[in-house]
């Protein structure tokens, strides 16, 4: 009966140690500022999970994307997404969800009916995932035609308002991202939507600030034009009594493909990828605000030699690796070092 009772024991520890698994996970990866953004579900696929492990990259963003999880209303697929999700824990990754895409209801409208369906989904997404996910990104892009057709403050504010509320009411512990926005390309003003979400009545609805600085096909030191994205989000930030909050880069990077087009802003070498890899994130970790930085993407998505999109990542879509992967990894190395360093002295 002793024995028993011991073995019953001992399975219900492993139970345990499993089930908080995400959540040790999510406090030992606060302090890594290193993350990067993985395909949709591509982690179901455990080797992609191990390849980002390897890198010493601690964080993913993982999209929980409501078109895909429910398509028409009622039906529901979170299988991919609990295998990805998984297996990201597994390896040792923290996880945090970017909420977005329109499904069968549309809540960029701005219409409450939209809004509830949409909140309906939150409260489902952020039941499912607490203890796994503890941050979460609501939309990405919202000042871009691409992903919020037109633009609009006050509805963006409405939905951020609304998911807050939501996502906090279920998990009081759980930290809202605004959703990384865009900004203009290479032109100056960089990001003036910030200010329109402060003046829409945003600032109490968001704990992070998310931003995508990319610089196009130029070095992240030309001009300083990388430090002149970072510092004009700071200073709305300020400008609007709010410069204590963390901002997160989500999405930065260099598509590695071939110029077919001497016109196209976009595509570097493979090596000049790895340089520019280096340089920002060495100049965004220079500003103690910027608390996470993640890469645009891990694998690239395609095998077109010209296509942008299938080009971004840090390993080609066969999982061999470019030189930016390695040059992602010496990156984390220098920094571990110098924690080491100063935890010395």
């Amino acid at each position: 009966m002793r024995n028993q009772y011991l073995k019953i024991l001992v399975l219900f520890c492993i139970i345990a140690l499993f089930s908080s698994n995400c959540a040790t996970l999510l406090e030992a990866g606060e302090g890594s500022p290193f993350g990067v953004c993985v395909g949709l579900t591509e982690c179901k696929d455990e080797e992609l999970a191990r390849l980002v492990k390897e890198t010493g990259i601690k964080w993913v963003r993982q999209q929980i994307r409501w078109d895909v999880i429910e398509p028409r209303q009622g039906e529901f697929h979170w299988e991919d997404f609990d295998k990805a999700i998984a297996n990201e824990c597994k390896h040792g990754l923290s996880v945090y969800g970017l909420l977005h895409w329109k499904s069968w209801s549309d809540p960029t409208t701005g219409d409450d009916e939209a809004i509830k369906n949409w909140t309906n989904f939150v409260s489902l997404a952020v039941t499912r995932y607490k203890g796994k996910i503890k941050y979460w990104e609501v939309w990405n892009e919202e000042d871009y035609t691409g992903f919020w057709s037109p633009p609009n403050a006050a509805n963006y504010v409405k939905l951020l308002r609304a998911t807050y509320i939501t996502a906090k009411a279920i998990d009081p512990e759980c930290k809202i991202i605004l959703g990384g926005l865009m900004g203009w390309g290479g032109e100056s003003p960089y990001f003036p939507f910030i200010d329109e979400v402060y003046k829409n009545g945003g600032k109490d609805y968001f704990d992070i600030l998310a931003f995508h600085p990319y610089t196009l096909s130029n070095s992240p030191a030309k001009n300083n034009l990388l430090e002149w994205k970072i510092k004009d989000v700071l200073s709305r930030m300020e400008s609007h009594g709010d410069p204590d909050k963390p901002v997160w880069i989500t999405e930065l990077g260099w598509a590695s493909n071939k110029l077919t087009n001497p016109k196209s802003k976009w595509p570097v070498t493979p090596d000049k990828q790895a340089d520019y890899l280096t340089e920002a994130f060495e100049i965004s970790l220079s500003y103690p605000q910027v608390k996470k930085v993640f890469w645009y993407g891990f694998r690239d998505v395609g095998t077109s030699p010209v296509d942008i999109q299938h080009n971004f990542g840090l390993i080609k879509h066969d999982l061999t690796a470019k030189p930016a992967y390695n040059a992602y990894k010496r990156v984390i190395m220098k920094w571990k070092a110098i924690k080491a360093q100063e935890s010395i002295r």
